[in-house]
């Protein structure tokens, strides 16, 4: 054998002493973080809407991120939801709130977790599964709000021309001013509905968009 063919075995040699190595870091660096991985702690949870949840989206406890959602399938009628903390000596208290809810300013979601309440605990669960709140959800309550504002100043508006009736006659200049009352307290009512059927109108502009 020359010269030339023993440098030609030196070099195959040696390429494949560095694959080795080579293969040999990359499968610690892999093994390494797979025990990292089975250290963490994973919670499961189902859900009946995941309202736009996805793999990889934030967990997050009181607005700090504390893990991510690891795997999402459906099952049945509901959405099994299986997330990671990224802490291995964090835990999350029995009884606690998860929910989903907007992050950020693009639309992207994040499974929200809220500390435990008395009602929460009676539940005996580890994780108390709250609906997510839809737009729809949102209009019901700004309509309701507006219906019960718009209540108040009526009931309000009778009660005082009611006190006006036991009341001793007042002057043409009070009873002008009663009438100047009645009539902003009438704009008022009006610019209530108004302002109630403008929001409703964006709010569904919004939905569409």
């Amino acid at each position: 054998m020359n010269i030339k063919d023993k440098f030609t075995i030196l070099q195959w040699a040696e390429a494949l002493i560095w694959i080795i190595i080579i293969c040999a870091v990359i499968f610690g660096i892999k093994y390494h973080k797979y025990r990292e991985q089975k250290e963490l702690k994973t919670y499961q949870i189902f859900l009946q809407d995941v309202d736009g949840l996805i793999v990889g989206s934030p967990v997050r406890m009181l607005g700090v991120s504390i893990g991510y959602i690891e795997k999402i399938k459906i099952i049945g009628d509901t959405v099994y939801v299986k997330f990671v903390l990224n802490d291995k000596n964090m835990s999350i208290p029995k009884g606690s709130i998860t929910t989903v809810e907007f992050n950020g300013l693009g639309g992207s979601k994040s499974l929200e977790i809220y500390p435990p309440t008395e009602q929460s605990l009676a539940t005996n669960k580890l994780l108390v599964v709250k609906r997510p709140m839809r737009l729809n959800d949102s209009i019901g309550l700004i309509d309701d709000m507006f219906k019960k504002l718009t209540s108040m100043i009526l009931r309000g508006t009778r009660f005082a021309s009611e006190m006006n009736s036991f009341m001793p006659k007042k002057s043409p200049g009070a009873l002008r001013k009663n009438e100047k009352e009645i009539h902003e307290i009438n704009n008022l009512i009006d610019n209530l509905q108004e302002n109630r059927q403008q929001f409703r109108n964006n709010l569904k502009e919004l939905k569409n968009e």
